[in-house]
């Protein structure tokens, strides 16, 4: 019983974390399932080269990619969940004098299960996530679109999240995410990447929380690409505030906005994002 009571504790702390991240870490519960819908905003008008000096765009010229994601996850068992993951992209690349090209459609899917592999005290949660990366469009004539590589893959995550160590403060909780992804291409690319995350509530409904990213993309092919979800080799660090808030028990919104301020042969970008949690 008292097990329990912490498991419902720690739960109701990490309804107010980041809920795409957080939940892949943490536990889901038996039978339980949890949607996140989500909209994101990303633009970029000067770019990074391969030694992290910024670099002007033509006058007129910019990459603004709008996106909504389906994010759905369901316990299996206490320790073992299903997550999904369905991007659809709509993004504007405007050319200058040139005029600009549009692309719309679904995404790269991601779909995978992730395991517990061990918790202390139901308050600290080491966890491993395996996914397949399909994509939900065609290359055409053997080159890539707009809305992605167009490549199959795989992804291994490894994650660590719990609540914050009394030493550091009496409530709050971080998330860590150690991620490699592959490509089945020639060209790749092998990315890996480290996110962490640290939250704390503010008020019984109401929390702030930071993330810190890091993602390098690798690559034999370095020519650069504005758009994100087709660039290969490529670099950055990402900073991120979230602001959230808890309606009820199953439904909570959280609000992002992040920039940029470090790359290598990426965008200078800046964007945000609206979530929704529902526990169903």
């Amino acid at each position: 019983m008292q097990k329990t009571r912490l498991f419902i504790i720690f739960l109701a702390l990490i309804v107010l974390a980041t809920p795409v991240k957080t939940f892949a870490g943490f536990p889901i519960g038996k039978y339980r399932d949890i949607v996140v819908p989500s909209f994101n905003y990303y633009r970029q008008t000067d770019r990074f080269d391969g030694n992290d000096k910024v670099i002007k765009g033509p006058p007129g010229t910019s990459f603004t990619s709008y996106s909504s994601t389906l994010f759905i996850g369901y316990g299996i068992t206490r320790r073992l969940d299903l997550i999904m993951n369905v991007p659809f992209l709509y993004q504007v690349n405007n050319l200058g004098q040139n005029g600009k090209i549009v692309d719309q459609g679904p995404g790269d899917f991601v779909g995978g299960l992730s395991y517990n592999l061990v918790n202390w005290g139901y308050t600290k949660f080491l966890s491993v996530q395996a996914s397949a990366i399909v994509p939900l469009y065609s290359k055409i004539n053997g080159e890539n679109t707009a809305l992605g590589l167009g490549d199959y893959g795989t992804e291994v995550k490894l994650m660590f999240c719990g609540s914050l160590p009394k030493l550091i403060a009496d409530k709050g909780y971080f998330n860590t995410e150690l991620t490699y992804r592959r490509y089945f291409d020639t060209q790749g690319p092998d990315q890996v990447s480290f996110m962490a995350t640290v939250g704390y509530p503010v008020t019984k409904h109401n929390q702030v929380s930071v993330d810190l990213t890091f993602y390098r993309s690798y690559s034999s092919n370095k020519a650069f690409d504005p758009n994100i979800f087709t660039a290969r080799d490529y670099a950055f660090f990402k900073p991120q505030l979230n602001v959230g808030h808890q309606f009820s028990r199953r439904a909570s919104l959280f609000i992002g906005g992040y920039y940029v301020p470090f790359g290598l042969n990426t965008g200078v970008g800046y964007g945000g994002s609206v979530l929704f949690v529902f526990k169903l």
